[in-house]
């Protein structure tokens, strides 16, 4: 199947509610972004806990939700009102227990009280107890939790020396998944909701910064990363040149400048090494059946083979060196 012509037809079925969408959406971040920069003097991340953006949350221009997560795993959100800070801790109280142990009433505490102080300790203290690989319900958030800490790093990240990677982050702080109006999760597009794991900005070798596409996967786990890699990429190339909101989009992205007449997006596979087989035959199959370059545009497959530790994540190689 060519994915490619397939979601060109997906798009076009579903122009006019994906414009909707699509305007909906980075409306309700840029109201993120402006709340966010408040925020940002107000808290910090407090490691392990990370703060995260999404279009769900982001909806106004005077308050903001935050998902507070714990290795990926949603444990409580933050609400910021007026330079208000809150921890709110509907919905999270009954699994934050039986995950985690930690028990605290339901309710909404000022982020620097001594409830939300405790709450902040307890975590830090469980995660020294599993030593950096708590039992969470998705690997994968894990794995994606240390890819966004290491990317945030300065010089020598993921222990190689010169790779210039960044998340994109709402405010230069707070990390985004990235929303798509179209899903990868079977390895087929289809229309709904899909969510980038990780969307990157890289300066390349030539100078350029290219958008990089990170499809993560847990250690021993595959199921269709290339594909969906994939997918992503060439959904991210539609945004940017089909959609009304496209400018809007590239600057959420990190870009002042306007968009190239030319693109290319990286789309990049993140496992452990014992996949390889699986990736190579995807990667083969790929090949042959759908385009990567796409007139001025093109896609870019590269895999990063990784190494999780306890509060970092290592590559055995420089996915981008050919």
């Amino acid at each position: 199947m060519d994915l490619s012509k397939s979601i060109t037809d997906i798009w076009e079925e579903n122009k006019l509610g994906f414009e909707n969408k699509l305007s909906r959406w980075v409306r309700a971040l840029n109201c993120g972004k402006d709340v966010s920069m408040l925020a940002k003097k107000e808290f910090h991340q407090w490691k392990p806990l990370k703060t995260y953006i999404s279009v769900s949350k982001a909806s106004s221009a005077s308050q903001a939700k935050y998902s507070m997560r714990f290795y990926g795993q949603e444990v409580a959100n933050l609400i910021v009102k007026n330079k208000e800070v809150l921890l709110r801790l509907k919905g999270h109280v009954q699994k934050n227990e039986h995950w985690f142990g930690v028990k605290t009433k339901d309710g909404d505490y000022p982020w620097r009280s001594e409830v939300a102080k405790d709450f902040r300790l307890n975590f830090k203290e469980f995660a020294k107890e599993q030593n950096g690989f708590p039992d969470v319900r998705s690997s994968e958030h894990r794995i994606e939790t240390k890819f966004i800490s290491e990317m945030c790093k300065g010089a020598g990240k993921f222990n190689i020396p010169g790779l210039q990677i960044q998340p994109v982050l709402i405010a230069g702080k707070f990390p985004l998944q990235v929303p798509v109006p179209i899903s990868a999760n079977t390895g087929k597009p289809k229309a709904g909701n899909g969510y980038i794991d990780i969307l990157a900005r890289r300066k390349a070798e030539d100078n350029k910064v290219r958008l990089s596409v990170w499809e993560l996967k847990g250690p021993g786990e595959y199921k269709y990363a290339a594909s969906q890699a994939y997918i992503y990429a060439y959904t991210i190339l539609q945004i940017l040149r089909q959609s009304k909101s496209k400018k809007e989009w590239y600057k959420l992205f990190g870009f002042e400048s306007k968009i190239p007449s030319s693109l290319t997006v990286e789309a990049v596979v993140a496992i452990t090494k014992d996949q390889q087989g699986k990736f190579l035959k995807e990667k083969n199959s790929l090949m042959k059946r759908v385009p990567f370059d796409l007139g001025r545009d093109s896609i870019k497959l590269f895999v990063a083979y990784y190494q999780e530790k306890p509060d970092s994540i290592k590559l055995e190689q420089n996915p981008f060196s050919r």
